[in-house]
């Protein structure tokens, strides 16, 4: 399998990083997770796909979809773990439903030409698997499909961005963790007119993969996925294409421990841009402190309050009304 020995390279240098950088400031790595959901298996063509559905009790119809992509290597149980109640949490606040989908053996198909892991190299349809999660949700819990979003880790991240490229009907807007815009070089799906779809990228300056400042993305060397724009330049990229003006205002300075975070606004809606910068952050998904152990990704901002705001930044920008 062509990501086997990625994989393995992975599991390898997470166990080192077990064994020597315990306690190292990092990403937590839950220790025990939400309770289990059942798997929803949908085809799409020939291929049985998975996906997991929360659903807050007595939504009403009409209700928003969050579909949450999980990074490499991961599922969409491992993304679950990953955010802890998080996202659920938001959910039951703000009156919406997620879906955590499965990649195809660890991965998404996602925008990034140079990547090698398989669901690449057989352009697995993971974009058709979307529209297959929202029509079933639509039919299962009567989810509006013209308000769906997306958030994505890392591979996830990058798979998010593609369907705001390539989809922009499908999804209303996508928070991007740690992941950049590719180079033109390196972007391989359309690029479509149509609807713009708002986007939040979230961005540590201390990311050990995703380099803040551009260039090369590689699991420490290995991997290779190809050049990216810098956080500043993926985000001005999308707020030039959509005509958007950069919001002047001063922003609220956040602080968490030895990390601060920033952010950019540009547009005030229907579409709107947004980079949060979290100065001295890794590859890491910004969450309150979870229980787990600490591993080689570099420092998490240990607040809610970031995904929080960009959930409502975009929920606020389509017109939902959600606050």
């Amino acid at each position: 399998m062509a990501s086997y020995p990625i994989r393995t390279h992975w599991l390898a240098i997470a166990a080192l990083s077990l064994a020597s950088f315990a306690g190292t400031p990092g990403y937590a790595l839950p220790s025990a997770g939400p309770a289990p959901l059942p798997p929803r298996t949908i085809r799409v063509g020939n291929m049985p796909r998975r996906f997991l559905a929360y659903v807050p009790p007595s939504l009403p119809p009409g209700a928003p979809l969050l579909i949450a992509f999980h990074p490499s290597g991961a599922t969409g149980a491992g993304m679950r773990r990953i955010c802890g109640d998080l996202l659920e949490r938001l959910a039951r606040q703000r009156r919406f439903a997620v879906a955590y989908p499965d990649g195809f053996e660890g991965h998404f198909d996602d925008l990034r030409r140079k990547a090698s892991y398989s669901a690449r190299k057989l352009k697995i349809d993971d974009v058709g698997f979307t529209r297959a999660i929202v029509a079933a949700m639509a039919r299962d819990f009567s989810i509006d499909p013209a308000r769906v979003y997306a958030v994505g880790y890392s591979n996830g991240g990058a798979m998010v961005l593609r369907l705001a490229l390539e989809s922009p009907d499908l999804v209303a807007g996508v928070i991007s963790i740690s992941a950049n815009l590719p180079t033109a070089d390196n972007i391989d799906c359309p690029i479509v007119n149509g609807r713009h779809t708002s986007v939040v990228l979230i961005e540590g300056t201390l990311d050990p993969i995703n380099p803040y400042q551009g260039g090369r993305v590689t699991i420490f060397g290995i991997g290779d996925r190809g050049p990216v724009l810098s956080a500043q330049k993926s985000a001005e990229w999308f707020a030039g294409r959509y005509g958007l003006q950069r919001d002047p205002r001063p922003k609220p300075v956040l602080k968490q421990g030895a990390l601060t975070a920033t952010w950019q606004d540009w547009g005030t809606g229907p579409a709107v841009v947004r980079l949060i910068t979290i100065q001295g952050g890794g590859h890491t998904v910004p969450k309150a402190p979870r229980p787990g152990v600490t591993i080689f990704l570099g420092r998490t901002f240990r607040s809610d309050a970031l995904i929080e705001g960009a959930w409502d930044l975009l929920a606020g920008a389509a017109g939902t009304g959600l606050k």
